[in-house]
């Protein structure tokens, strides 16, 4: 249609939005000469207080409202105080960061985030003390938080994905934001609270790599599963043309595959708790043939092997059937991973490393206490990425440890780190975080104060295994 008042139009349509006489899910917007009208799904959308005179329409009272449960969410909407806007409509408006950017920038602000942490994604809610990193260190760990290994769902036993990793012993973090709990990502977490020391020690972490505690890794540090599933079913080509799930006779059968068939029951299929590697033959196929060869045989052989270089045990076998009513078989491999040399670890912050040396525990550094790392990383990876929020997230659950309690590190809205220090000083630590240290191979005293602590790290999905060939 056309408009010869653009601007009526607009604060029309968008009165009528605010008053719910539209759907809240709806996006309107405009440019130069254009008035848009979103309503298609799969737009993301995302709540914000409405602001109006230079004040959030929400105030003192309407929050205590809220607080006694008089008004509901749906409540707020109804009466325009909160408006959900899509990435279009967010071209049209000017968010203040909180009440205080509207006071302190003095503009005509059209709406203002709920907590200033509400403008993070998921993966970047999840990061401690985000808002003392440089952005993209924020953006990488953003991208990374969906590499690292946990226990991805309860139900992994039963399902057959195409392929999962499940850490072993996943640890809650002690350090962790509002988002964290949100999401209940503590039910199925995706790291360990490894003990870090910031330290060149013996040449083996330059430049991105990290030394492990050997010790710490045969007592089950960073382990993890590996399931793959493999999938095999029979399939009708034409009337003569037919496969079928079995054990290949040698005498019948020609083209049979370089590789083990002696692991297959009669049924042609493998059975749970077999130990198969590169190889193996783990599903036995035939094709019929349409005629005889010379020396007799009748059927081809089309069996599934293991991949090259994957072995492990049988963990379940699904026998089914697919649309055609034909017979499917899954099965899958569980194998074991131990952290080696070239996997590849990373901290809550986008620092991340590969295992350059893993050192028994007599050979690591140790402080007065007798701590000895489980990781220790390069010092020359701090400055130029100005990961801040790495240092005070150590800090503070070195604070947590003593005090036997989680850390707040939600972004914007977190405790003074000054404040966190004291922590740490209150039970006769270096507020810093820094402790002298002695060289495990020497026992000499370090003449430098190492920085230590517990800091979250992930496993991620990289490992060396998987790209040897």
């Amino acid at each position: 249609g056309l408009t010869d008042d653009k601007k009526l139009l607009y604060y029309k349509l968008k009165t009528e939005k605010c008053n719910l006489n539209f759907a809240s899910d709806i996006g309107i917007y405009h440019d130069e000469n254009n008035i848009f009208i979103n309503t298609d799904s799969g737009r993301c959308m995302r709540p914000l207080m409405v602001v109006k005179g230079k004040k959030p329409l929400i105030d003192a009272k309407i929050l205590q409202k809220v607080k006694d449960k008089f008004f509901s969410w749906n409540h707020l909407l109804a009466r325009g105080l909160i408006e959900y806007l899509d990435a279009g409509e967010e071209e049209n408006a000017l968010i203040a960061f909180n009440e205080q950017d509207i006071i302190d920038r003095n503009l005509d602000f059209t709406h203002c985030e709920l907590h200033p942490s509400m403008m993070l994604g998921i993966c970047a809610s999840l990061i401690p003390f985000a808002n003392h990193n440089q952005s993209p260190r924020n953006c990488y760990q953003s991208a990374m938080g969906k590499q690292a290994m946990s226990i991805y769902c309860t139900n992994y036993n039963e399902r057959f994905d195409s392929f999962a990793h499940i850490l072993q012993y996943p640890q809650k973090p002690l350090v962790k934001t509002k988002a964290f709990d949100t999401f209940r990502f503590g039910d199925t977490p995706s790291g360990i609270n490894a003990i870090v020391a910031i330290i060149s020690y013996t040449g083996y972490n330059q430049e991105d790599s990290v030394i492990l505690n050997k010790s710490a890794i045969d007592r089950g540090l960073f382990r993890s599963l590996f399931y793959r599933t493999y999938k095999e079913e029979q399939k009708q080509h034409g009337n003569n043309c037919k496969e079928i799930i079995e054990k290949p006779d040698p005498n019948e059968t020609v083209g049979l595959k370089f590789g083990k068939y002696h692991k297959l029951d009669d049924d042609g299929i493998v059975a749970p708790g077999v130990y198969v590697d590169s190889d193996d033959i783990i599903v036995g196929k035939t094709t019929s043939l349409q005629q005889q060869t010379i020396k007799g045989h009748t059927k081809k052989d089309s069996s599934l092997m293991v991949r090259h270089n994957e072995e492990g045990y049988v963990d379940n076998v699904s026998v089914s059937t697919n649309e055609q009513g034909l017979t499917m078989v899954k099965t899958k491999i569980r194998s074991y991973r131990i952290p080696e040399i070239g996997d590849k670890l990373s901290s809550m912050h986008a620092q991340k490393g590969t295992i350059g040396i893993t050192l028994p525990h007599e050979d690591m550094p140790f402080t007065l206490d007798g701590i000895v790392p489980d990781i220790m990383m390069n010092p020359h990876a701090i400055p130029s990425r100005m990961t801040v929020g790495q240092l005070i997230e150590c800090i503070a659950a070195k604070g947590a440890c003593l005090q036997g309690k989680t850390v707040d590190a939600t972004s914007f809205d977190h405790e003074d780190p000054e404040l966190i220090c004291n922590v740490l000083k209150k039970y006769g630590y270096e507020s810093r975080g820094s402790e002298i240290m002695y060289n495990g191979m020497t026992g000499e005293q370090l003449n430098a104060r190492i920085f230590i602590g517990p800091t979250y790290y992930q496993r991620l999905k990289h490992m060396v295994a998987d790209k040897i060939h």
